[in-house]
């Protein structure tokens, strides 16, 4: 998987995470897009910035942190399948709609047991 493929697979499986949450409210929240805008790979807080589309709309501006691990010293060693979480893992997510930001961190989630 290349990064253009990942971004697309990474916001249909945000849409998905949010319909099973358990508050009602976030359910019904979707990501339309995702736009990287800075890469920081150094150090043990390796992580990619930018914007995503989201909210109740899935039009909202908000500012998202992908976690990325720290195996890649640059954007072209990122192992970007890796980064996308498998629709059995939950607990990756973390919105939080009143500053309308996102934190991903896929290598965190954990099997829901479905």
């Amino acid at each position: 998987m290349d990064e253009a493929e990942f971004w697309g697979r990474l916001e249909r499986r945000i849409s998905a995470e949010f319909a099973g949450f358990a508050e009602r409210r976030l359910r019904f929240y979707w990501c339309d897009g995702l736009f990287p805008e800075a890469c920081n790979l150094v150090g043990e807080e390796s992580r990619i910035l930018g914007e995503a589309l989201c909210g109740s709309s899935g039009q909202e501006p908000w500012r998202f942190t992908l976690v990325v691990g720290h195996e890649a010293e640059s954007r072209d060693q990122i192992d970007w399948s890796k980064l996308l979480p498998s629709s059995r893992l939950t607990g990756w997510l973390t919105p939080d709609p009143e500053k309308k930001t996102l934190w991903m961190d896929p290598l965190s989630g954990y099997d829901d047991g479905s």
